[in-house]
This record gives C-alpha cells, structure tokens and sequence, in this order.
C-alpha cells in the first residue's frame, strides 16, 4: 500500500496582517511556501493598507498573542520562528516569554513602512534590544532601522559594518543589514557572525521600492533554516531568492511594486528585468 504521508518542516511568522498582501504575514505565508515549507501564521498587529499607505494599526491583545504560539507549539515541530511587525513593548516582552528555548528565531525589526509609517513604538523598539534580538539566530534590519536601533549614522561602508557589529554585541548569533536604502555599494548586504563578514551581492532593479522586501527575505531564511541549513547558508539562499522575486516584481497598483514570491511557477506571466 501506498503511503500517502510525507514529513513537511515548519516555521511560523509572529507579524502583523497587511491587507494588500504585500507585505507582513501574507508575503511571508508565500514565501514560505515558495521555499517548501509549510508556514504557520501567529497575528500580533492587524493593518488597514494599500499599496501606498498604512491607514490604521489595531493591537491584538499580548496574552492572546501567546496564546497562538503555544497553541501551535501543542502540535507541531516548528523548525524556525520569524518575527515582523511587533508594535509595541507588551507584543515584544508576550513573544519572548512564549517562544519555546531552543527553537530558532530570525528577528525582522520592522519599525517603519515603505512610505514612512511607524510600525512599532519606541517602547517596542527598546524592547526588540532588551529580550528578541539577544535570542535571534540572525537578525535582518535594513539600514534606517539599524541606525534607529543602534543610534550609529550610517552613511557609507564602514559605519554599516561597525552597526552589524552592534547587533552582534547585543547578543544575536548573526546579522544582515539590508542594502537597498544605501546611497552606496547599492544592494549589498552586509552579514556578519563569528566567523566574519560576508557581503551578499543583489542586482539593482529600476524600482522606486519594492513592498515587502525584507519580511519576503527574513521569511526565506526562516524556511531555509526549517529545511535544515546552517545560518550562513539559509541566508546565502534567502538571498538569491529574493533576487529573483525583486526580478518579478509585480506591479499591483500603478508604479507600485510589491515581491513575487511565485515566480519559480510564474515566471512567464511576469515582466523581467
């Protein structure tokens, strides 16, 4: 007899909800699937947006936020955690006190929308520092939100290595600031563990900015580590994923583009650059 099971990895994205579904959970859910892994949903923020704007943040309740996580945790082997949108210190603090010891945990600190929304408080902010990215196994800011956490100014090279070198002080196991706002070695990122520096190489697209960019990257290296890789490598192939969703962008409102975490499927019916 046939046997129709099959083992699948887990991850899960603790975020917030976008309703324009190009960023927050819903991108993660399809990056994750993208990279084969089955991605599980835990709702700490809802959002009323479009493709040009953050209209309006509700909080869901921290106890009910622990809630989810420990009720996934009753039934599946959750390889990896991602964290998102987490906006405010009570959301941060219920995480870190919910996620079990041991489990894996890329920390995406999400602070501000695209178009310069603030996504989680400066309570929120503090506490990422104080109890998440001590824990993360990488930790993914891009450069606004490195400099906000770190108070370095980054304005070249050296200072975005120096802030790597913040975030690895601070006690995370790895970091990769994202490139894409740099005015300088455009769409390089810089990662950085006890081994070194390595710097992740991108194509520079003809985007103002593309939604969803870094929770589509810190969900592939979440799946990436469920599947099994090393930190390094999971961030390696997150990479070169997000290369191409960023090649076919899809353009879902006018001169708004958002990542397409399907082009493995679809690339044909999407533009390429």
């Amino acid at each position: 007899m046939m046997d129709h099971h099959r083992t699948i990895a887990f991850a899960a994205s603790i975020a917030g909800s976008d309703s324009s579904a190009g960023a927050g959970l819903q991108i993660d859910m399809k990056t994750m699937t993208a990279c084969g892994v089955w991605g599980m949903t835990v709702v700490a923020a809802l959002t009323a947006q479009n493709a040009n704007y953050v209209r309006a943040i509700a909080d869901v309740d921290p106890l009910f936020v622990q809630q989810q996580i420990r009720t996934l945790e009753e039934d599946f082997p959750i390889g990896c955690y991602k964290t998102g949108m987490l906006n405010n210190a009570a959301t941060v603090r219920a995480v870190a006190e919910a996620l079990p010891d041991g489990t894996p945990l890329v920390v995406d600190p999400v602070l501000i929308a695209t178009r310069e929304y603030r996504l989680t408080d400066e309570s929120g902010a503090e506490a990422l520092i104080g109890v998440l990215i001590p824990r993360a196994v990488v930790v993914t800011p891009n450069i606004p939100e490195a400099a906000m956490l770190s108070s370095i100014e980054i304005t070249d090279a050296a200072s975005m290595e120096e802030a790597a070198g913040w975030f690895f002080d601070c006690g995370a196991k790895a970091v990769v600031i994202k490139g894409g706002h740099a005015d300088f070695r455009k769409a390089t990122d810089v990662f950085l563990d006890r081994d070194g520096i390595m710097l992740l190489e991108g194509t520079v697209y003809p985007f103002a900015d593309i939604h969803g960019s870094g929770c589509c990257f810190a969900a592939a290296i979440a799946a990436h580590i469920a599947l099994g890789c090393p930190v390094r490598e999971a961030v390696g192939k997150a990479k070169e994923f997000v290369n191409w969703a960023i090649r076919y962008a899809v353009e879902y409102a006018p001169g708004r583009f958002t990542m397409n975490p399907g082009w493995k499927e679809h690339e044909t019916y999407f533009r390429k650059f």
